[in-house]
């Protein structure tokens, strides 16, 4: 079985989905440590947001939707000005259609006015009739108001029904109960507690009664936009263009993702708000989870919300309709899912490319060269040698292997021992654009110069020079955990053989990766003379010593070649590498002292993040000394310190490397979960809302109190700001999981502090 769900991770969600919310997520911590003492997260089933969009056709742009309902049946119609439309072929990646709803022919002609769910049944309402296709076709009341576009069911078949003036009270028989006047009124809600019926005007709030001959007033004011009844308590909660608030307080509440409030509705014991930008409820952490952009929904402006099948809610938008599932899921069943993902989707070369364009849909992925395929590859190798540890998966072991030949083939087409690849193309143009002011444009636009020569290997082939300090800190990292957990020598072996080229290459020109035109390139480069000319508090003084010291360090673990040694002790005694890289984070910001300091430090740089820890494999375990370990691991927490805010999984579960008791466990299984499964780069907008903290202008870049949801924000690498509220982007690539999810998962898994999935 479990073979199957390998193979079939979408069959897997499919399955998952059938369960709905039967089993809810364990949040209670359970006292279980592992040898190290460290808390262990048992990994059982929690709720995983999906969403499935439906979208009006090109020639259906102009219809406007007004109503949704669904039926026991899992049946869903939704009411457009151009007749009743019904979702069409619609999963995780492949957007769905509207189309016409030729279910009952007798349908077609009639003029749909409203459509609604009583006792979970559809009901309609045209000019005539009320009626629906349940119970036999036996409910069918004729009305008598021509202009009917509004009704609600009570008790025993009771119907209030209303043109938005004149209002009726009627049963199945079509017997008029009750008449009456409520101008304006736009929405009829019944509320059971009470057996009344609820009527919304956008300047009151009125009850009817059955039984009694006039409305009473609930509320008056302005603004009013909806208002539902809950199912515990006697009370009603209003909507607002400015906010909600229940009767029995009236405190406004405007603390929202989007205080416009275009309808509420309780759904499976939640209150669900749809808003003109999203949709959202509260959680059990009184925070608002919050829906919006096209990762969730079609379009942002909310018209209607619904129960949908299999404990769904369905979200009716001015674009279209979106299914919102929340399906049982474990971390474990989460990884297989993004496994298969990575292998169709983002290997390329045996590479993972961190992102692969899909214009043409979800079918096939489109990759290719990039900059930094050092650094997205050797992490995902270090994710699928974590797995392949922890669970002996030869699928693991292969993955790991192949993009360890890729990583490995980017020093050899070089013909330069030591000096390897940014990237490598077939058939590609062989092109110079490194020009006289190739330093200052990479130090001002961040991108690398573009230097593609001829392969050494094969004459088609061609391979981009100018390697830097990340790609290098990728490599060594990748190169540790083979030779860490690889239990193959012949692999081993050219994994220490490329370790020491590189780090001989480097060490051999005086802490400086030398390019093929004999230049530093910019960003290769750890020699006192240029790392010592910053001012102590600009990062990259203290990134530079961090980095060449676990480099250093991690090469004379392997090779035992003392001139590794020897090289560290001197940087560190002779030219302040020690004292560089443990100075405290709350002394490094910014500094003008000239062009390069400036521009260097004028942000924190997340990439430099990235580049920290995972130096640290390299850097805490192998230090020379006992005394230099309890000051390397000083130096680890202090960055996991101000790190904490961002609950990245992977700088928690590095620092739980060093045996840290606290690292934040369960923010890091938060972030695990957050992550949605849909990665295509949507645009996210946050920057309206008005339930988050602000904080001033900083350094760090960090815009609130807390970090939002990952599913509520563009998706990022760990080199990202977490903290960006806004993006654009419209679908068309998918970032791969092989670096961003699989190495912390894998990571946590090996460390001990994730459990294997808990079957319950």
């Amino acid at each position: 079985m479990r073979n199957f769900l390998v193979r079939y991770p979408f069959l897997l969600l499919l399955i998952i989905s059938l369960t709905g919310c039967k089993f809810k997520s364990s949040e209670a911590p359970v006292e279980i440590t592992n040898k190290k003492g460290q808390p262990v997260y048992q990994d059982s089933a929690y709720l995983q947001p999906i969403s499935v969009r439906y979208y009006f056709n090109q020639s259906q742009q102009l219809s406007k939707l007004a109503a949704i309902s669904a039926n026991r049946d899992g049946q869903i119609r939704v009411l457009s000005d151009s007749g009743v439309v019904v979702p069409d072929n619609g999963s995780l990646f492949y957007s769905g259609r509207l189309i016409r709803d030729i279910s009952y022919s007798s349908l077609l002609p009639k003029k749909i006015k409203a459509i609604g769910t009583y006792n979970r049944q559809t009901i309609y309402l045209d000019n005539k009739q009320l009626f629906s296709n349940a119970w036999a076709g036996k409910l069918q009341i004729d009305h008598g108001l021509p202009n009917a576009s509004i009704f609600a069911g009570g008790e025993d078949f009771h119907f209030l029904i209303s043109d938005g003036e004149q209002i009726i009270y009627i049963d199945q028989t079509g017997k008029k109960l009750w008449t009456g006047v409520f101008n304006g009124v736009f929405q009829i809600r019944y509320e059971a507690l009470k057996k009344c019926f609820l009527l919304v005007s956008p300047n009151q709030v009125v009850e009817y009664y059955p039984g009694e001959p006039n409305l009473k007033v609930r509320y008056a004011g302005t603004g009013i936009t909806c208002a539902t009844e809950i199912s515990q308590g006697n009370e009603v909660f209003i909507g607002t263009t400015s906010g909600y608030f229940g009767l029995s307080d009236k405190k406004l509440i405007a603390a929202l993702p989007c205080a416009e409030i275009t309808d509420i509705q309780e759904i499976n014991g939640q209150l669900w708000f749809g808003s003109s930008w999203g949709v959202f409820y509260r959680n059990s952490k009184g925070k608002y989870t919050y829906f919006a952009g096209e990762r969730w929904l079609p379009g942002n402006r909310v018209i209607s919300l619904e129960a949908g099948p299999e404990k769904s809610v369905l979200v009716l938008t001015d674009k279209g309709v979106a299914q919102l599932s929340f399906n049982t899921m474990t971390l474990g069943e989460k990884a297989l899912f993004y496994e298969k993902q990575v292998r169709e989707k983002n290997i390329r070369y045996g590479f993972n490319c961190s992102s692969a364009g899909i214009p043409d849909g979800y079918s096939t992925g489109r990759t290719g060269n990039q900059p930094s395929d050092n650094l997205w590859t050797g992490m995902y190798l270090a994710a699928e040698l974590f797995r392949y540890k922890v669970t002996g998966s030869e699928d693991a072991r292969e993955n790991a292997f192949e993009a360890f030949e890729a990583m490995e083939r980017l020093h050899t087409v070089t013909n330069i021992p030591g000096l390897f690849a940014r990237s490598l193309e077939r058939d590609y143009k062989i092109e110079n654009a490194k020009g006289s002011d190739w330093k200052r444009k990479e130090l001002l636009t961040g991108s690398p110069a573009s230097l593609w020569l001829p392969a050494a290997d094969h004459a088609n082939w061609s391979w981009r020079s100018t390697a830097s300090s990340d790609q290098t800190v990728a490599q060594i990292f990748a190169l540790t955990i083979i030779l860490e957990l690889s239990d193959d020598p012949q692999w081993k072996s050219r994994a220490l053989k490329c370790l020491d080229n590189l780090m001989g290459y480097i060490v051999k020109n005086e802490l400086y990766i030398i390019d093929v035109d004999g230049e530093p390139t910019m960003w290769g480069k750890w020699n006192p003379e240029y790392v010592n000319k910053f001012p102590v508090n600009v990062g990259d003084r203290k990134i530079t010593s961090s980095n060449i010291i676990a480099m250093l360090q991690t090469a004379y673990h392997f090779t035992g070649k003392e001139i590794y040694r020897n090289k560290a002790n001197e940087l560190m005694t002779k030219f302040g590498y020690l004292e560089n890289l443990t100075r405290p984070f709350s002394q490094i910001g910014p500094n003008g002292a000239d062009e390069l300091s400036k521009v260097l430090s004028e942000e924190w740089n997340h990439s430099d993040d990235e580049m920290y820890f995972l130096a640290y494999w390299g850097l805490y375990p192998y230090a020379f000394e006992d005394d230099l370990k309890a000051k390397f691991r000083a130096a680890i927490k202090d960055h996991w310190e101000i790190e904490r805010p961002e609950g990245n999984a992977l700088w928690n579960f590095t620092y739980a490397m060093t045996g840290a008791k606290e690292f934040d466990l369960g923010p890091s299984v938060d972030f695990l979960k957050e992550y949605p499964v849909d990665m295509r780069n949507w645009a996210m907008h946050n920057s309206h809302r008005k339930d988050i903290e602000r904080l001033p202008a900083n350094f760090r870049g960090q815009t609130t109190k807390e970090r939002l949801p990952l599913g509520e924000i563009p998706i990022y690498r760990h080199n990202g700001q977490f903290f960006t509220l806004d993006s654009g982007g419209d679908g068309s690539s998918l970032v791969s999981a092989g670096d961003t999810w699989l190495l912390p998962y894998w990571m946590g898994r090996y460390l001990g502090v994730i459990s294997t999935p808990v079957i319950k």
